[in-house]
Protein backbone atom coordinates (compact mmCIF):
# COMPACT_ATOMS: atom_id res chain seq x y z
CA UNK A 1 0.00 0.00 0.00
CA UNK A 2 1.32 3.28 -0.88
CA UNK A 3 0.15 6.29 1.40
CA UNK A 4 0.50 9.66 0.38
CA UNK A 5 -0.94 13.15 -0.35
CA UNK A 6 0.92 15.88 -2.39
CA UNK A 7 0.83 18.17 0.71
CA UNK A 8 3.14 17.89 3.71
CA UNK A 9 1.71 17.93 7.48
CA UNK A 10 -1.52 15.97 6.94
CA UNK A 11 0.21 13.11 8.80
CA UNK A 12 0.84 10.45 6.18
CA UNK A 13 3.83 9.16 8.14
CA UNK A 14 1.26 8.53 11.41
CA UNK A 15 -0.68 6.92 9.78
CA UNK A 16 1.86 4.89 7.76
CA UNK A 17 3.39 3.97 11.97
CA UNK A 18 0.10 3.65 13.37
CA UNK A 19 -0.41 0.76 10.96
CA UNK A 20 3.20 -0.38 11.74
CA UNK A 21 2.09 -0.17 15.17
CA UNK A 22 -1.19 -2.21 15.18
CA UNK A 23 0.83 -5.27 13.16
CA UNK A 24 3.53 -5.03 15.57
CA UNK A 25 1.65 -6.26 18.21
CA UNK A 26 -0.70 -8.14 16.04
CA UNK A 27 2.39 -10.14 14.95
CA UNK A 28 1.97 -9.41 11.28
CA UNK A 29 5.22 -9.45 9.14
CA UNK A 30 5.53 -5.87 8.01
CA UNK A 31 7.73 -3.97 5.58
CA UNK A 32 8.00 -0.38 5.95
CA UNK A 33 9.51 1.45 2.95
CA UNK A 34 10.48 5.14 3.44
CA UNK A 35 10.59 6.97 0.06
CA UNK A 36 10.43 10.58 1.70
CA UNK A 37 13.74 12.29 1.84
CA UNK A 38 12.70 13.51 5.46
CA UNK A 39 12.57 9.74 6.29
CA UNK A 40 10.70 10.48 9.29
CA UNK A 41 9.65 6.82 9.67
CA UNK A 42 12.66 5.49 9.34
CA UNK A 43 13.79 8.03 12.48
CA UNK A 44 10.59 7.35 14.33
CA UNK A 45 11.19 3.40 13.59
CA UNK A 46 14.75 3.74 15.60
CA UNK A 47 17.07 4.05 12.64
CA UNK A 48 19.23 7.11 12.10
CA UNK A 49 18.96 8.18 8.69
CA UNK A 50 22.55 9.20 7.26
CA UNK A 51 24.28 6.60 9.49
CA UNK A 52 25.46 4.76 6.49
CA UNK A 53 22.58 2.43 6.21
CA UNK A 54 21.23 1.51 2.55
CA UNK A 55 18.47 2.90 1.90
CA UNK A 56 15.06 3.41 -1.00
CA UNK A 57 17.60 5.68 -2.80
CA UNK A 58 20.18 3.42 -2.92
CA UNK A 59 17.37 0.67 -4.22
CA UNK A 60 16.27 3.04 -6.77
CA UNK A 61 19.82 3.80 -8.30
CA UNK A 62 20.80 0.25 -8.48
CA UNK A 63 17.55 -0.64 -10.77
CA UNK A 64 18.25 -4.41 -10.14
CA UNK A 65 15.21 -6.93 -9.55
CA UNK A 66 15.06 -7.63 -5.69
CA UNK A 67 17.80 -5.10 -4.79
CA UNK A 68 15.90 -4.20 -1.75
CA UNK A 69 16.65 -7.60 -0.10
CA UNK A 70 20.53 -6.26 0.86
CA UNK A 71 19.56 -2.97 2.05
CA UNK A 72 16.29 -3.84 4.34
CA UNK A 73 16.94 -3.74 8.39
CA UNK A 74 14.99 -4.41 11.45
CA UNK A 75 13.87 -1.66 13.12
CA UNK A 76 13.45 -1.32 16.86
CA UNK A 77 9.87 -2.29 16.82
CA UNK A 78 10.43 -5.51 17.22
CA UNK A 79 10.97 -8.78 14.81
CA UNK A 80 7.22 -8.28 12.91
CA UNK A 81 8.46 -4.86 11.48
CA UNK A 82 11.32 -4.64 9.05
CA UNK A 83 12.04 -1.06 7.39
CA UNK A 84 13.88 -0.25 4.06
CA UNK A 85 15.30 3.00 4.97
CA UNK A 86 14.82 6.83 3.93
CA UNK A 87 16.87 9.11 3.22
CA UNK A 88 18.48 12.60 2.22
CA UNK A 89 19.44 10.85 -1.06
CA UNK A 90 16.08 10.58 -2.20
CA UNK A 91 16.24 14.40 -3.20
CA UNK A 92 18.49 13.05 -5.88
CA UNK A 93 16.20 10.42 -7.12
CA UNK A 94 13.52 12.87 -8.01
CA UNK A 95 15.51 13.97 -10.91
CA UNK A 96 15.85 10.59 -12.83
CA UNK A 97 13.09 10.85 -14.58
CA UNK A 98 15.44 10.57 -17.79
CA UNK A 99 16.52 7.26 -16.86
CA UNK A 100 15.59 4.16 -17.98
CA UNK A 101 12.73 2.19 -15.93
CA UNK A 102 12.44 5.45 -13.64
CA UNK A 103 9.35 5.31 -12.69
CA UNK A 104 9.12 1.01 -12.04
CA UNK A 105 12.35 0.87 -9.83
CA UNK A 106 11.49 0.25 -6.67
CA UNK A 107 8.80 -2.28 -7.65
CA UNK A 108 11.78 -4.16 -9.30
CA UNK A 109 14.02 -3.31 -6.01
CA UNK A 110 11.21 -5.07 -4.23
CA UNK A 111 10.14 -8.22 -6.69
CA UNK A 112 10.64 -11.31 -4.26
CA UNK A 113 11.61 -9.32 -1.37
CA UNK A 114 7.81 -8.73 -0.44
CA UNK A 115 7.19 -12.58 -0.73
CA UNK A 116 8.40 -12.55 3.04
CA UNK A 117 5.79 -9.99 4.00
CA UNK A 118 2.25 -9.81 4.64
CA UNK A 119 1.83 -6.14 4.27
CA UNK A 120 4.10 -3.54 2.47
CA UNK A 121 3.62 0.17 3.35
CA UNK A 122 4.80 2.47 1.38
CA UNK A 123 4.94 6.45 3.11
CA UNK A 124 5.68 8.74 0.55
CA UNK A 125 6.73 11.37 -0.08
CA UNK A 126 5.08 15.13 -0.02
CA UNK A 127 4.78 15.31 -3.42
CA UNK A 128 3.40 13.42 -6.63
CA UNK A 129 6.97 13.77 -8.30
CA UNK A 130 8.76 10.57 -9.36
CA UNK A 131 9.27 9.24 -5.60
CA UNK A 132 6.01 9.00 -5.24
CA UNK A 133 5.12 7.39 -8.75
CA UNK A 134 7.64 4.65 -8.06
CA UNK A 135 5.91 4.19 -4.35
CA UNK A 136 2.59 3.93 -6.88
CA UNK A 137 3.87 1.84 -9.87
CA UNK A 138 5.16 -0.60 -6.67
CA UNK A 139 1.79 -0.80 -5.02
CA UNK A 140 -1.24 -2.87 -5.47
CA UNK A 141 -3.36 -0.34 -3.12
CA UNK A 142 -3.54 3.34 -2.74
CA UNK A 143 -4.45 5.21 1.23
CA UNK A 144 -4.94 8.82 0.66
CA UNK A 145 -4.19 10.77 4.12
CA UNK A 146 -6.42 14.14 4.69
CA UNK A 147 -7.06 16.29 7.41
CA UNK A 148 -10.09 17.93 7.85
CA UNK A 149 -9.23 21.71 6.59
CA UNK A 150 -9.40 23.62 3.24
CA UNK A 151 -6.12 23.68 2.46
CA UNK A 152 -5.73 19.68 3.15
CA UNK A 153 -8.67 19.01 0.95
CA UNK A 154 -8.07 21.32 -2.39
CA UNK A 155 -5.14 19.11 -3.29
CA UNK A 156 -7.06 15.61 -3.22
CA UNK A 157 -8.09 15.45 -6.60
CA UNK A 158 -5.32 15.92 -7.97
CA UNK A 159 -3.83 13.61 -5.92
CA UNK A 160 -6.19 10.83 -7.13
CA UNK A 161 -6.39 11.58 -10.97
CA UNK A 162 -2.58 10.86 -10.21
CA UNK A 163 -3.57 7.47 -8.99
CA UNK A 164 -6.01 7.02 -11.87
CA UNK A 165 -3.11 8.28 -14.55
CA UNK A 166 -1.13 5.85 -12.85
CA UNK A 167 -3.81 2.93 -12.70
CA UNK A 168 -3.89 3.55 -16.59
CA UNK A 169 -0.42 4.44 -17.68
CA UNK A 170 2.03 1.99 -15.25
CA UNK A 171 0.20 -0.24 -13.28
CA UNK A 172 -2.80 -2.06 -14.27
CA UNK A 173 -2.98 -3.55 -10.29
CA UNK A 174 -3.27 -0.60 -8.67
CA UNK A 175 -6.58 0.80 -6.73
CA UNK A 176 -7.38 3.11 -4.60
CA UNK A 177 -8.41 1.61 -1.03
CA UNK A 178 -10.25 5.00 0.15
CA UNK A 179 -9.05 8.19 2.23
CA UNK A 180 -8.41 8.24 5.63
CA UNK A 181 -8.86 11.24 8.06
CA UNK A 182 -6.16 11.74 10.44
CA UNK A 183 -6.02 14.85 13.04
CA UNK A 184 -9.93 14.88 13.51
CA UNK A 185 -10.96 17.11 16.86
CA UNK A 186 -12.91 15.95 19.33
CA UNK A 187 -15.74 19.03 18.27
CA UNK A 188 -15.15 21.24 15.29
CA UNK A 189 -18.14 22.63 13.23
CA UNK A 190 -15.53 23.48 10.27
CA UNK A 191 -14.14 20.34 10.52
CA UNK A 192 -17.72 18.90 10.29
CA UNK A 193 -18.19 20.78 7.06
CA UNK A 194 -15.08 19.54 5.82
CA UNK A 195 -15.89 15.89 6.35
CA UNK A 196 -19.49 16.50 4.64
CA UNK A 197 -17.28 18.07 1.76
CA UNK A 198 -14.44 14.72 1.33
CA UNK A 199 -17.50 12.72 1.25
CA UNK A 200 -18.94 14.63 -2.12
CA UNK A 201 -15.80 14.79 -3.59
CA UNK A 202 -14.63 10.96 -3.08
CA UNK A 203 -18.08 9.26 -2.21
CA UNK A 204 -18.39 8.49 1.42
CA UNK A 205 -17.89 4.80 0.81
CA UNK A 206 -14.53 5.65 0.16
CA UNK A 207 -13.75 7.62 3.10
CA UNK A 208 -12.70 5.20 5.83
CA UNK A 209 -13.81 4.64 9.31
CA UNK A 210 -12.89 5.38 11.94
CA UNK A 211 -11.58 8.39 11.81
CA UNK A 212 -7.64 9.10 13.23
CA UNK A 213 -8.52 11.67 16.48
CA UNK A 214 -6.12 14.38 16.86
CA UNK A 215 -4.25 13.38 20.49
CA UNK A 216 -1.25 14.60 22.16
CA UNK A 217 0.20 10.68 22.59
CA UNK A 218 0.69 10.26 19.01
CA UNK A 219 3.23 13.30 19.01
CA UNK A 220 4.64 11.62 22.38
CA UNK A 221 5.21 8.06 20.88
CA UNK A 222 7.06 9.80 17.54
CA UNK A 223 8.64 11.61 19.55
CA UNK A 224 10.07 8.96 21.87
CA UNK A 225 10.27 6.58 18.50
CA UNK A 226 8.12 3.98 20.31
CA UNK A 227 4.64 2.24 19.01
CA UNK A 228 1.67 4.09 19.49
CA UNK A 229 0.28 0.50 21.15
CA UNK A 230 3.48 0.61 24.03
CA UNK A 231 0.81 3.73 25.95
CA UNK A 232 -1.72 1.20 27.15
CA UNK A 233 -4.92 2.64 28.39
CA UNK A 234 -3.49 6.13 27.93
CA UNK A 235 -3.16 5.42 24.10
CA UNK A 236 -6.38 3.27 23.81
CA UNK A 237 -8.28 5.19 21.88
CA UNK A 238 -5.57 5.69 18.74
CA UNK A 239 -4.52 2.41 19.22
CA UNK A 240 -7.99 0.82 18.87
CA UNK A 241 -8.90 2.78 16.15
CA UNK A 242 -5.16 1.65 14.34
CA UNK A 243 -6.22 -1.56 14.71
CA UNK A 244 -9.73 -1.13 12.94
CA UNK A 245 -7.85 0.38 9.96
CA UNK A 246 -5.18 -2.58 10.01
CA UNK A 247 -7.99 -5.07 9.98
CA UNK A 248 -9.98 -3.45 6.66
CA UNK A 249 -6.43 -2.80 5.36
CA UNK A 250 -5.76 -6.44 5.79
CA UNK A 251 -9.51 -7.57 3.92
CA UNK A 252 -8.87 -4.78 1.04
CA UNK A 253 -5.30 -6.72 0.56
CA UNK A 254 -6.83 -10.27 0.28
CA UNK A 255 -10.11 -8.85 -2.10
Amino acid sequence: MAILNQKGGVGKTTVTLGLASAAAFAGVPTLVVDIDPQASATWALGVDPGSGIYTAGDALTANRSGAAGDMITEGGWGPSVWLLPGGGDLTERETDGGRANASGRLKKALEGVTDDFELVLIDCAPSLGLNTLNGLVAADLALVVVEPSAFSLRGVTSVTDTIDNVFHDLNPDLDIAGVVLNKVPAVSAEADRRIDELGRMVGRKTVWKPSIPQRVIVNQAHGERRPVHDYGWRASEVSQVFDQLLARLRRSARA
